[in-house]
């Protein structure tokens, strides 16, 4: 006799992240090159602003959207109104809002390839049929042909990741544009994850909602403090779009969460006022560590690798280092760990565009992140000597 209940077709279609299941299998001892969370401390004018609420015995609920007080500062962050804004748990919350709130049954919705896999996972939940389109191989840039070629009659939405997970890509305008275009001839809705926006190493950042227009309010751009902050626990994100948009998607934020932890709202509210200084400073460590990452990936023998000029990731291509046709990414970052006990994510875990590639996250201190990488490169010597 069944003793559970049986979970609902929408839930046994959540697939796990390949992300967890290498971490679960790691020890200890491992070097960690896999979890895309920043190791550098919070603000302390965000720690003060937090500790002060604590000592005031202060944690009500806040209004549904946020408190008045970041709604604006996320807005101002922007130029656009805090009626605009929508403060969520995290941006994970905020893509489910998204989701949830966009998309039909039986929606045909565009997502990356290369991608992050709550993409294809919320849609599924959502009722919606999620359509890969893929990104230019080795650049990851935006492929407009790509997209037209996947566009149906059932297709209603497109997402975007700029810059990219796992790939590290950052979007030109003109791609944008030529995207913006595009959406508009065919009446698509796009959502943009934006939550590596402050992480852009060579040109700019660019978001469909800042190319005016009307193809601003067709959308939702998605970000928050997990990366730029490193807030990453404090589950701060927010959803921006038009502020009838943000009205109307409300109640679905409403009943999912009732709003997001007021002490961590009050933290964010002091975080943004120090903003440009927290960025610059996180950007210094991590110019450092990406260079070591692309000069020790770009010393291996048979390894490719794009620049990456945005996130904290590379994408590197291992091809040359699978044994036959049966060996996968997959099998190589198990052997990667239980041989040099590194930590590194197979890219067929982001889709079928990432087969062949390991995602390398180069999160922690340098020193470490040296280590790991000649570990990792050592164990790829060794094989290609053995091919």
């Amino acid at each position: 006799m069944r003793t559970i209940p049986p979970i609902a077709a929408r839930a046994a279609a959540i697939e796990p992240s390949m992300i967890r299941t290498l971490r679960d299998k790691a020890g200890p001892d491992c070097l960690d090159l896999g979890l895309g969370q920043a190791d550098l401390p919070v603000h302390p004018a965000a720690l003060d602003a937090a500790r002060d609420a604590l000592d005031r015995g202060f944690a009500p609920y806040s209004p549904n959207l946020g408190l008045p007080a970041l709604r604006q500062a996320v807005g101002d962050h922007y130029g656009i109104s805090a009626q605009e804004v929508m403060i969520t748990c995290g941006v994970q919350e905020a893509l489910a809002v998204a989701m949830f709130g966009l998309i039909e049954p039986g929606d045909h919705i565009l997502l990356p390839d290369p991608g992050f896999p709550a993409y294809p996972n919320l849609v599924r939940a959502a009722g919606g049929v999620p359509v890969s389109y893929a990104l230019e191989p080795g650049s990851w840039a935006l492929s407009i042909e790509a997209i037209e070629a996947a566009i149906t009659p059932e297709t209603r939405g497109i997402l975007v990741n700029s810059p990219g997970n796992p790939t590290g890509a950052v979007f030109s305008r003109e791609s944008l544009e030529a995207l913006a275009d595009l959406i508009e001839r065919h009446d698509l809705f796009w959502i943009s994850d934006e939550i590596y926006e402050d992480y852009i190493y060579d040109g700019e950042h660019v978001s469909l909602a800042d190319l005016g227009g009307s193809i601003a309010s067709r959308g939702v751009r998605l970000s928050g403090l997990s990366k730029s902050h490193h807030m990453m626990g404090w589950r701060i994100g927010w959803l921006t779009g038009s502020g009838e948009l943000v009205e109307q998607l409300k109640p679905l934020h409403q009943h999912m969460v009732t709003c997001a932890p007021t002490i961590a709202q009050i933290a964010g509210v002091a975080a943004l006022a120090h903003h440009d200084e927290a960025v610059a400073n996180t950007m210094r460590v991590f110019r450092e560590r990406r260079a070591l990452a692309l000069k020790v990936c770009g010393q291996i023998q048979g390894l490719t690798l794009s620049e990456a000029r945005g996130a904290f990731y590379l994408l590197v291509g291992v091809h040359s280092f699978l044994r036959g046709e049966q060996e996968t990414c997959l099998d190589l970052a198990l052997a990667l760990l239980e041989e040099e006990r590194v930590i590194a994510i197979p890219g067929v875990g982001f889709g079928p565009g990432g087969a062949g590639y390991l995602r390398i996250a180069y999160t922690i201190d340098e020193e470490p992140l040296g280590h790991a990488l000649e570990r990792m490169a050592n164990f790829l010597e060794r094989r290609d000597a053995r091919i």
